[in-house]
């Protein structure tokens, strides 16, 4: 995968956002519809319903950008053009692809200032990440406390 042609790609986006000032241009459908896994139609459709999301930790200053897709949030880092995404991994990476619709709307969002910024204290990330990779159960998502076939005693302590 050449990070450069992606860069470029999402370079072209940006330059086209601030010549026409309008997210919605066909030259930017056009440009997109095949570059990338979804179509910019996704793309505009997370923007528009304000789905791009920037976490800011504080006291440390780390940010996160989250994308809400259909089935759950998605992690985006722009600067290395990476998504958390199942697309990503098997249409991205495997090289069938550029990008996933996740990367181009947070570029999108970002370039119009279409974006929730969340304030969260730094004893959150660690939660908020394993949330979003999906690491932690909710209580209503547990395994059942008790022995398992594999050999483990799960007991959840409230």
């Amino acid at each position: 995968m050449d990070y450069r042609d992606i860069l470029n790609v999402r370079s072209k986006v940006l330059e086209e956002l601030r010549a026409t000032g309008n997210p919605a241009h066909p030259r930017l459908f056009k440009l997109l519809e095949h570059k990338y896994f979804g179509g910019y139609s996704k793309v505009w459709e997370a923007v528009s319903n304000n789905r791009v999301k920037k976490y800011t930790f504080d006291p440390s200053g780390r940010t996160l950008w989250i994308v809400v897709g259909k089935e759950t949030e998605y992690i985006v880092h722009p600067e290395v053009s990476f998504c958390s995404c199942d697309a990503f991994y098997f249409f991205v990476l495997g090289e069938k692809t550029k990008f996933c619709y996740h990367i181009i709307a947070q570029a999108v969002a970002e370039a119009l200032g279409w974006y929730d910024v969340v304030k969260e204290n730094d004893c959150m990330f660690d939660v908020l990440i394993s949330e979003w990779r999906g690491d932690v159960f909710s209580k209503t998502e547990r395994p059942p406390e008790g022995n398992h076939s594999d050999g483990f005693e799960v007991t959840w302590i409230e």
